[in-house]
């Protein structure tokens, strides 16, 4: 079974959208989806402009653990942390089947 991963990134408005810009480039998130275990990444950002979010969804926690690895030995966390205002948060779900069947859409 999948794993969901969130992880909150609290910054500046200026270190959000230096955070889309680098998302959007060829080093972003594109470079993900070759990974082992990658199934998807939604990137949200909050009202406040400020706090960005990512969703993602992996084959093992392990896949996305290795992920990180990668990113960070290829200098992901030297742009990350000069943006942030506080710590970033990565916290790891596991899907519940209980809701499945009682908002399905009816035909």
């Amino acid at each position: 079974m999948s794993v969901y991963v969130i992880a909150a990134f609290p910054m500046s408005e200026t270190g959000a959208q230096d955070f889309i810009a680098w998302a959007e480039g060829d080093d972003g998130y594109a470079a993900s989806e070759p990974r082992e275990g990658y199934e998807f990444v939604q990137a949200l950002i909050a009202e406040d402009n400020q706090t960005i979010y990512l969703v993602e969804r992996w084959a093992t926690k392990k896949d996305h653990q290795t992920y990180l690895e990668v990113r960070a030995k290829g200098g992901l966390m030297e742009f990350v942390i000069p943006r942030l205002i506080s710590d970033f948060k990565v916290t790891y779900f596991n899907e519940l089947d209980i809701l499945r069947s009682t908002h399905a859409k009816s035909d």
